[in-house]
């Protein structure tokens, strides 16, 4: 056993070990408590119910979308989570007008919602 007959070098290896842990305990539900309330809340792999288009959005800002047949295309996003407002910007002609716009959006379990903010268009989508 450690420390056989020594009553004082354990209860100071004690204290190390209770102390050492509680403070990992206390970095650890910090690190959650931040990754909670400042994560990117639409990070993920989203489907959409309607078209089967997927989307896919970074934690570095880029968005790629795969169309149900195929054709696939990057844009960049920006989130605001106070006002939540997601908007997003394409690169070329051929995606301007798929995706490209702002739009308010509400997360509800595993379903994304996105209300086009000009035109009050509702798009769907499932977290995959």
């Amino acid at each position: 056993m450690i420390l056989k007959n020594n009553e004082e070098k354990r209860s100071a290896l004690w204290r190390t070990v209770l102390t050492v842990s509680s403070v990992l305990i206390i970095i650890i539900a910090v690190f959650f408590i931040v990754k909670l309330f400042t994560g990117n809340p639409l990070e993920g792999s989203w489907v959409s119910e309607d078209t089967g288009e997927t989307v896919v959005m970074r934690d570095n800002g880029e968005l790629t979308v795969t169309s149900a047949d195929g054709e696939e295309f990057t844009a960049h996003y920006s989130v605001d989570t106070k006002t939540k407002i997601l908007t997003v910007q394409t690169e070329n002609e051929y995606s301007e007008g798929v995706l490209s716009g702002t739009y308010s959006y509400n997360v509800e379990q595993d379903t994304l919602t996105l209300m086009e903010r000009e035109y009050g268009d509702q798009l769907v989508f499932v977290r995959e």
